[in-house]
């Protein structure tokens, strides 16, 4: 080999190495890129932590549905009752204190510097933001209505035990809807509306805790692929989705019967934490009857035979007399 071709072959080495070490730096290591987020105004007082939370709860979300965020997202913090209408682009329901906008890729939410609401402003950006990312993962593709609102209350932690005794109690009454009544959620008024988010959240519990905990991200996945969602479910859990609605319909059903009910959820220890005050109540209240019984027995039948201790003092003077 000639002095030329060896520094030919030494530059190609060089080259080589560089190609590898670029390639190694620029490509992907196994961690998702930062999310993109626009929040509106940037100087609102709660600008900031809705950024943190966004950061947040799209990691918590990328992992269930498999997939980060493609796109930016815009936020707007509305300052009155009159500019959150107007963001939203219709009249959402009265009970609402924020919306996806799905195909827009923007989230509306009332700011609770101006518009305090009955809801953390942390689970509120969970909620919307889970709506997005979920909808960005199916491609845009319809999902039962149900998955959108169960996931948004699962990852913002919006669970609160007065849900299980809304349940119990339209259980009993025959009032407990089917996840395909869901879908008109829009229209119902407040306390159906909250029926509705409290058994879209038992579902999607049963679908993440009942099964592989990535099963969400394994049908999310298919249904990009073949585009048909009936059978992307049935490939992914074995079992048609009519079938599986209507068992999770006889199971809900049959868990919130009223002894089970009690014994198998949080109320048991509210119960039984009460029933104990009552029987130390009842307790005091009879030593205290027995206790006065004594007394009055004690004042009939002095232990000392004392007349003049126990006896009337009218009495006393008039024998005197």
């Amino acid at each position: 080999m000639t002095i030329r071709h060896f520094k030919f072959a030494k530059a190609q080495i060089f080259a080589l190495g560089f190609l590898i070490c670029a390639t190694t730096i620029l490509a992907p290591s196994g961690t998702w890129a930062e999310p993109r987020f626009s929040v509106l105004p940037s100087d609102d007082i709660y600008a900031d932590s809705t950024r943190y939370y966004l950061d947040f709860f799209h990691a918590r979300i990328a992992a269930i549905v498999g997939q980060p965020l493609d796109t930016t997202i815009t936020i707007f913090l509305a300052s009155t009752e009159k500019e959150f209408n107007q963001q939203a682009g219709f009249q959402p329901p009265d009970w609402g204190a924020g919306l996806a906008l799905l195909d827009e890729n923007r989230i509306v939410i009332k700011s609770p510097k101006y518009l305090p609401v009955n809801k953390s402003f942390r689970e509120l950006i969970g909620h919307e933001l889970a709506h997005i990312m979920l909808y960005r993962a199916a491609n845009g593709r319809w999902l039962p209505r149900w998955i959108h609102e169960g996931l948004a209350m699962y990852v913002s932690g919006e669970w609160r035990i007065g849900q299980d005794i809304l349940v119990a109690r339209v259980v009993w009454t025959g009032r407990l809807m089917n996840l395909t009544e869901l879908e008109d959620l829009t229209t119902f008024n407040g306390a159906e509306a909250q029926l509705a988010y409290t058994e879209s959240y038992l579902a999607i519990t049963r679908l993440l805790k009942r099964t592989d905990p990535l099963v969400l991200s394994d049908l999310l996945a298919l249904y990009r692929e073949n585009k048909d969602f009936h059978r992307s479910w049935k490939a992914t859990l074995g079992v048609d989705y009519g079938t599986w609605s209507a068992n999770w319909y006889s199971s809900v059903s049959r868990q919130y019967h009223l002894f089970i009910f009690i014994f198998d959820s949080e109320v048991f220890w509210i119960v039984l934490t009460i029933g104990f005050i009552l029987m130390i109540i009842i307790k005091r209240r009879q030593n205290a009857r027995v206790r006065r019984r004594w007394k009055r027995e004690e004042m009939l039948k002095p232990p000392d035979d004392s007349y003049k201790k126990y006896f009337d003092g009218y009495h006393d003077e008039e024998n005197k007399v």
